[in-house]
């Protein structure tokens, strides 16, 4: 396998991916075909790369073991994956989706078991889908590649929903497919989908490290370090991610006072959830709910 440093890294703003792609916003991309894998390949992906096979078929090596794709064959990478060797048919036609790691941790839900999925599909990155399924998947996709050639106002956020409800829908397939799939995870995983389940199993989230790491039997130091080399993040921005998305909620979404919800969320005082806010969200409590409730 070649070298990672001298690898092309695949990422949304790479100017012969941009080539191929019919949509891009940075976050977001969507492509109709990749005809020519050998244009971009051999890379080390920097995004999520979601690929439905519509005809034909492909092969590739992906972290170093062959696959062969066929007609609705479903490759899910995930970041880091190094993909090279790539050959399509004459015939090969194909959907793809990519999302940045930031799109991931803003939009798509962090609970219900997707950083399990993450770390399946890691191991195994290529399943088949059954034919509703993969029209399922066509059908969202033609939705999108039309919600981005009208614009408007809310153009982001009806692309943003529309992603969030092709995840959900999507999840119910892979939940199918990933019963029927080893699960080797190492102890550093296990122990990873263990403090993301009691995470995200827990309301109001303590905002400490060594409050995980004391239910979990493990130092709070290492425990940060599993995060670091199973997630890709240190355990206290994961903590944040889910901390924010409760206050997200209960800003837009109840009519509770901020000093409610920083009394709900168990933050001392509301000097200090005023900061927390401020820190995470570029604004105090009162400008953000404004801002919130006026889009």
């Amino acid at each position: 396998m070649e070298n990672i440093r001298n690898l092309r890294k695949a990422n949304l703003e790479d100017a012969e991916i941009q080539k191929e792609m019919l949509y891009n916003d940075g976050e977001l991309a969507l492509f109709n075909n990749i005809q020519d894998l050998n244009a971009i390949l051999p890379c080390q992906l920097e995004v999520f790369a979601i690929v439905l096979v519509l005809k034909g078929k492909a092969s590739v090596s992906i972290n170093g073991i062959h696959y062969e794709a066929l007609p609705n064959d479903l490759y899910i990478g995930t970041p880091n994956n190094i993909v090279e060797n790539g050959l399509t048919s004459l015939d090969f036609k194909s959907h793809t989706i990519c999302v940045s790691t930031d799109y991931v941790r803003r939009i798509l839900p962090l609970a219900d078991n997707s950083w399990d999925l993450k770390l399946l599909f890691e191991k195994n990155p290529l399943c088949s889908l059954q034919p509703e399924e993969a029209r399922t998947f066509c059908q969202y996709y033609d939705l999108l590649c039309a919600k981005t050639q009208q614009p408007s106002p809310t153009q982001k956020k009806v692309i943003d929903a529309l992603m969030l409800a092709f995840v959900y829908d999507m999840k119910g397939a892979l939940s199918r497919v990933t019963r029927h799939m080893p699960r080797p995870f190492t102890a550093g995983e296990t122990l990873f989908k263990r403090f993301i389940d009691l995470l995200g199993s827990s309301y109001p989230k303590p905002r400490s490290v060594a409050y995980y790491a004391d239910r979990l039997n493990v130092t709070p130091k290492y425990l940060s370090s599993v995060c670091r080399q199973a997630g890709g993040q240190r355990a206290s921005d994961l903590i944040d991610q889910y901390v924010l998305k409760d206050i997200e909620y209960l800003m837009k979404h109840t009519q509770k006072s901020i000093k409610e919800i920083a009394c709900e969320l168990e933050f001392p005082n509301l000097s200090f959830f005023g900061k927390y806010v401020k820190k995470h969200f570029g604004l105090s409590p009162k400008a953000y709910r404004e801002l919130a409730l006026g889009e």
